[in-house]
């Protein structure tokens, strides 16, 4: 169970990245966007952030996807956006 909660915090993290960069987004913009601090946005993208469901909604929202597509393997994420 360890192992497949640590690979969701992976592909959330690189997603999250991913997502902010195909929006052409700061962290800076995406937090005051998602109402979070900054430093928030950064440690879910190195994976030292646990964000809440709330947090996840509105991420997902932001990014115009549903929350389940920010925990798939990234490469699926960018295949289903036509994201290299």
């Amino acid at each position: 169970m360890t192992q497949d909660y640590e690979q969701l915090r992976l592909h959330l993290a690189e997603n999250i990245r991913l997502m902010r960069r195909v929006k052409n987004l700061t962290q800076e913009q995406l937090a005051l966007m998602a109402e979070v601090d900054r430093t928030y946005v950064s440690q879910i993208e190195r994976c030292m952030g646990n964000p809440s469901l709330m947090v996840l909604c509105k991420l997902a929202n932001i990014f115009k996807i549903t929350a389940d597509q920010l925990l798939v393997e990234p490469d699926s994420l960018r295949r289903s956006l036509n994201v290299k």
